[in-house]
């Protein structure tokens, strides 16, 4: 028979577990409350993965139950998934040592103390740590396939340059290079195959396909590194890049003869419209904004390069607002 003092001891584990359960539910409510006031950020999210881990450590430490107090570390698997999919390797690995540690603490009292259960233990250890590390691993599965098919999605499939999306998506890195870097242009290429329906109409489709890829790979070929090109409809091209101000000239002086060569089976050739800017990004100036007002000047060259007969560039050079 149990004791006095082993039924107000059972009674005071008791109340020591509601009341850390208490003040987990509220800091909970209390950090919902403040994520739908504030709204999330990343230092807030790393707040977030933080407060979880001591929350869910407080549940484990305070509750009465070996058993409970061990299967209570699943969670620790819930907050894993959070992180493969809004934090870095770095914190997963930080998160998942933690986690363990927790479970050994947690395990101690059924593996070692006066009411020990090894077998029992040992097999709810192993159950609560492949969930921790098969959550995070197929998160991060889960992750890299999600990532795989966004990429993928931004492909043309012809010819493997950008698609419009992709455009939209990378041209960010060109535009904030242009911004950091002193005494930078940056240039915005609109190209359109002149007559490329008749040659479809009188060499067919497959024909047209292999201009295609050919003007891609000239493009391609005669760009910076870190440019970025796309195939945005079916026979136009965007081209964004930055290059240095003296580079300017050259730059423009070579893009007609390698765009075009009198050697081709079938000859073709393409109106070139360029727009250039030297000027830096204001404040309050968005710069997906200024790349898309950037667009419709080279388009408009390019139209004025098609208007002359086409096979010519055409630049304009974009000047600051006052």
């Amino acid at each position: 028979m149990r004791t006095t003092q082993q039924i107000q001891s059972g009674r005071s584990d008791k109340h020591d577990w509601l009341f850390f359960n208490t003040v987990v539910v509220i800091s909970c409510f209390m950090v919902g409350v403040s994520w739908w006031v504030f709204g999330p950020t990343k230092r807030r999210s790393f707040g977030f993965v933080v407060f979880c881990d001591i929350a869910v450590t407080i549940s484990v430490l305070g509750d009465s139950s070996q058993l409970a107090r061990l299967l209570t570390c699943v969670i620790y698997a819930l907050i894993g998934i959070y992180i493969a999919y809004f934090h870095n390797p770095k914190l997963q690995i930080a998160h998942l040592t933690f986690s363990v540690v927790m479970i050994v603490v947690a395990a101690q009292p059924i593996l070692f103390g006066p009411e020990r259960d090894p077998a029992l233990g040992v097999s709810k250890v192993l159950v609560v740590v492949t969930a921790l590390v098969v959550c995070a691993f197929i998160s991060q599965i889960v992750l890299t396939m999600l990532s795989m098919d966004a990429s993928s999605s931004d492909l043309d499939p012809l010819t493997g340059l950008l698609n419009r999306r992709g455009l939209d998506r990378h041209v960010e890195k060109v535009l904030a290079e242009f911004q950091r870097q002193e005494s930078a242009a940056l240039l915005v290429i609109a190209i359109d195959i002149d007559r490329f329906k008749t040659i479809n109409d009188v060499h067919g489709h497959d024909v047209g396909d292999r201009i295609i890829l050919r003007v891609s790979q000239r493009l391609s070929a005669w760009a910076h590194a870190d440019a970025v090109v796309a195939r945005v409809g079916g026979d136009e091209f965007i081209l964004a890049q930055r290059l240095s101000v003296p580079a300017i000239g050259p730059m423009l002086d070579s893009i007609g003869p390698a765009m075009h060569s009198n050697t081709d089976e079938i000859p073709s050739t393409s109106s070139i419209g360029i727009a250039v800017r030297t000027h830096k990004f204001v404040a309050g100036e968005e710069r997906a904004t200024a790349f898309t007002d950037m667009q419709k000047v080279a388009d408009s060259a390019m139209y004025e390069s098609k208007r002359l007969g086409g096979g010519r560039v055409h630049t304009i050079v974009t000047t600051a607002s006052r």
